[in-house]
């Protein structure tokens, strides 16, 4: 698997890119709505590794969020990586971990090629993954949330999960008790990511 690409960028076009390493000229895939450098800079591209019957296909991001939320996407059923490429061109990971999470289907909708039942297929197949992923405190950090310890973690954390869309009673309990498992060090990232691995087992019951 080629997970990872460093060279020489020596063309955009709408499809993608074509990177140079060590002399040989790799075409990569990638969303759209990528901002690249000009031709001729050092660029880091996150890769997968597409194996077709007729062919090889490289797809690519500038950031490993962006290649996360792709092989997600690969995983629910009626989308490939170029479904799944459009998505991301229309929509950033954080965004639509935000979406999932929230069971914002309005927004779900709006991206290309998402209709309602398949709007409601990502959040049956892709919200508990989501959750564990790391991809929802990423949110966070996105939003603003610090990550640092201090008195005022418990009410950023509080905050956070607020706006992903969860109510006070939701959250309450499991806050407390991540908190208390957690120890008074940690730090809001970490409470966030106790609280939403904890959801996504089902543990909000008291």
């Amino acid at each position: 698997m080629i997970g990872y690409l460093q060279g020489r960028l020596l063309q955009v076009v709408p499809e993608g890119i074509l990177l140079e390493t060590n002399g040989i000229g790799w075409f990569v895939r990638t969303p759209p709505a990528e901002a690249w450098p000009p031709a001729g800079t050092e660029v880091a591209v996150y890769t997968h590794l597409v194996v077709r019957e007729d062919a090889l296909e490289l797809y690519g991001f500038t950031r490993p969020e962006g290649l996360r939320f792709f092989t997600l996407l690969l995983g629910v059923n009626g989308i490939g990586p170029r479904g799944a490429l459009q998505i991301l061109a229309a929509a950033s990971p954080e965004k639509l971990a935000r979406a999932i999470v929230a069971e914002d289907i309005a927004f779900l909708t709006h991206l290309p090629g998402i209709g309602a039942k398949k709007a409601k297929r990502l959040l049956l197949e892709l919200k508990d993954a989501v959750l564990k992923s790391g991809l929802a405190v990423e949110i966070m950090v996105t939003a603003g949330v610090s990550g640092d310890k201090g008195a005022d973690d418990n009410d950023e954390a509080l905050a956070a999960l607020l706006a992903l869309g969860y109510s006070r009673d939701e959250i309450g309990r499991v806050l407390a008790r991540v908190k208390a498992e957690l120890g008074p060090e940690a730090g809001t990232a970490a409470i966030i990511q106790g609280v939403l691995k904890t959801m996504g087992r089902g543990g909000g019951a008291p």
